[in-house]
Parts: C-alpha cells; structure tokens; sequence
C-alpha cells in the first residue's frame, strides 16, 4: 500500500517536475528506481538543498527505518553463508546491475562496503545500514561526477547486535522485516586486547576473500572503500589491505582530511595574512572530544602530515581525557590507537568535566564527536572555550550525525560566544 502510495506521487518525468514534487527521503528513492536520470539531474540541479535529503543527516533515520521501507532492489549483500562463493556472487550483482567494457569483463569503478557495525552516532544496524553506501556512492556521483552505473553498494553481513547494540535501542536483527542474519556477531579478543569481529581474521577471512574477489571481477583498479566498521575493526583492517588493494577507510581517511581543511580554513579565517597554513597547524592545541575511527585518523593526519606534536594532541574517551604511564602499561586507552595519543600521565582532571579540561588544557581548537551525547558542548563549556582564548578566535567543531546527535547547534555557538568562536 505505501510502495503504490509513492508511486502515486512520484509521477515526474523531467527535473523541473521533480524539483516541484520532492518531499523527503522516501520520495527521492522511488524517483532513484523509476528515474534514475531524473533522481541525479535533480540531485545536480539543487545539491545544497536535496543531499542532506538523500544522505546526512537524513539518512541516519532512513537506516534505522530502512528494512521498513518499500524499496526496489539496490545493492549487493554478502553473508557469512556466502563465504567460499563470493566471487560467483559478485558475479551474478554485475550481470544483473553493470554493464560489460570491451573486453568483456563487468566495469566497476568503486564499491562503498559496509558491515553495519557503527553508523554515524547509530551503533549497529547490520544490513539495515544499507543507506549509507548507497548515499554516499550518490554523493560521489554529484560532488564528483563518478558514474553511477559502474558503482556497487555492498553490506557485508556477519551478524547484527540486538536493540541494546544501537544507540537508540531500535529493533532491528529482531524485527519480522529483517533480511539479514539473525544472529549475534561472532567476536574475539585480539593481540592488542580489543574485542573485534572473528570472521574478519585469519586465513578464512570474510573481507580477504570479498576483497580478492572483487579485484578478481572487476580488476585491481576498482577502489573499494571501508565505510562505518566499528573503530577496532577499522584500523587493523586497513592496516592489512591498504598496501595490497586500491582501498581506503573513509571515516579514518576521509573524515579526517575534510576535518584538518576545515581546522586550516579556520586559522584562514583567524588569520588572514598566514601563507602557511599546515605550519601553522602546529601552533594551536587540539582537544577531540570523542575517540571514535574519524577522530584517531585526525589525529594521525595532524600529527603525521601536519607535523603537530603529541603534546599538543589531547582527546577524550568515556572516562575522560585518555592517559597512560611513561612505559604504557597502565592508562585509560582501549586500544592501540587511543594509547598512541594518550597523554603520558595521569592528569587530574582528566575524569573531571569538559570545563575542567578545556580550563587546563586551554585548547584553541575543540572538535566534537562522541555520538551518543547531543547538547555536550552546553554554554558553560562554550564560555570556558572563549576565556582560555582571550583575544584569539576559537574553532569549535560539532561532527557528530544525525543532527540529533550534534554537539552543539550552530545558533547556540554563535550565540553563547557572541559570535567569537569559528563553527
């Protein structure tokens, strides 16, 4: 009943009409299996306006509601049961949804993959996470112009936590409606100490065997990206293939290059006359409230290619600011990346309020995504970040998503801080 109502009310044929009709999230992916020129033309004609429509902060909702939705077939899903036949599954997706080049093999430029592990602030969606490739493969195609018919969404599927594993304890494996896995991921405690998904490691990989089989198909020029793995996933894996496929980590990776040019635009904006903005870099005092993949592959960017000292690198887990003794046997980390920036001893603030932290820390950049706490970034916080300033301006950074989820809104900032801080 719902799929006829839309297809009622999807009846453009030509990007004027559908820039008339668009309503939400809903409409635009029935205008997507009716349309598809249509879907991007109008994408291309009012970016600013439809994107947050097709991706975030939309998208965040769409997920949580995505096995409930009456949508006609997109992207691939591969499952623990597939293991040992992935190959033959990618096989059969390219017959049916790309087209074959010249000599003869299907062409596929990028495939976004995910396992529905940690997206955005969510937690785990498992297959339900399906929106997020799917978005993010329509945001190359308009920002970038990557061809949309020589992409793959792809879900890898290995299980999914119940309600408790997702943020807003949404049913997911456990709704009538789920297509995928019923089962709880299978996990192991690591060398390293953290707890990480088991298929993905040793010689029966499941993502080894996705990987290898997707350079098989489509060749080694075929980018296949990481998107949402949990963060103890992320690192290790990327680790393992980054030098044996044409692949990246784009909340490692991407995020972070888009976080460092928005810290360089501020110190633009703070001062004007600067030639040298990377150098530059090394002058201000970073605290990341947060220690997710995004945040750790910022800090890696600034401390590897910007040159940024350790010293002025401070971040943040549930406990407070991470700290570890001088020989790194004791500390508030939970994994090897967080002890990488961890600050050597304890501080005694550092299980102490923002307030605290920012009043001893006296950072002239704070960047936030935690999450799972909206609102964090309140007024106290805010005027605490503007004191230890003086003069200077702030950068104050809100990334968490769904917009719910954001640190602070842009009018509190701009408010609290009577204009003074850089959003």
């Amino acid at each position: 009943r719902l799929q006829a109502m839309l297809d009622g009310m999807c009846l453009a044929t030509t990007v004027v009409e559908a820039l008339e009709e668009v309503q939400a999230y809903a409409y635009m992916r029935t205008l997507y299996s009716k349309k598809p020129d249509v879907y991007y033309g109008t994408l291309l004609a009012k970016p600013a306006k439809l994107l947050p429509v097709v991706y975030t902060p939309t998208v965040g909702e769409a997920c949580q509601q995505f096995g409930k939705l009456p949508f006609q077939r997109r992207g691939c899903y591969i499952s623990l049961n597939d293991r040992g036949n992935i190959k033959r599954v990618l096989e059969e997706y390219a017959a049916a949804e790309l087209s074959p080049g010249p000599d003869g093999r299907y062409i596929c430029d990028c495939i976004v993959f995910s396992d529905g592990g940690r997206f955005l602030g969510l937690g785990d969606l498992g297959t339900w996470g399906m929106g997020i490739p799917i978005g993010k493969l329509d945001l190359y195609t308009v920002c970038a112009g990557v061809n949309p018919h020589r992409t793959m969404p792809v879900i890898i599927d290995e299980g999914c936590s119940d309600a408790a594993g997702n943020t807003d304890k949404v049913v997911v494996r456990d709704h009538e409606l789920y297509t995928g896995m019923k089962q709880d991921r299978k996990k192991h405690t690591s060398e390293a100490g953290t707890v990480v998904n088991s298929a993905y490691y040793g010689t029966n990989s499941l993502i080894g065997e996705f990987m290898q089989a997707a350079a098989d198909v489509f060749g080694k020029q075929c980018l296949l990206q990481f998107e949402d793995f949990n963060s103890n996933d992320a690192f290790p894996l990327l680790a393992e293939y980054r030098d044996k496929f044409l692949t990246y980590n784009d909340d490692i990776q991407g995020s972070a290059a888009v976080a460092v040019a928005a810290l360089m635009g501020s110190i633009k904006l703070r001062k004007p006359a600067c030639k040298d903005l990377v150098g530059e870099l090394g002058s201000q005092t970073f605290l990341f409230h947060g220690a997710g993949s995004a945040k750790l592959g910022t800090l890696k960017l600034l401390s590897q290619e910007a040159g940024v000292p350790k010293s002025k690198l401070f971040v943040t887990n549930s406990s407070g600011v991470i700290w570890r003794t001088k020989h790194g046997n004791e500390g508030s980390f939970r994994n090897g990346e967080q002890k990488e920036f961890a600050q050597v001893g304890k501080p005694w603030y550092y299980t102490s309020t923002l307030v605290d932290a920012i009043d001893n820390i006296k950072p002239s950049c704070v960047i936030g995504a935690v999450g799972v706490n909206p609102g964090c970034f309140d007024q106290k916080v805010v005027d605490a970040l503007v004191r230890v300033n003086g003069s200077e301006r702030p950068s104050l950074f809100a990334l968490s998503n769904p917009r719910d989820k954001a640190e602070i809104t842009a009018r509190d900032a701009y408010t609290w801080s009577n204009g003074r801080v850089i959003y």
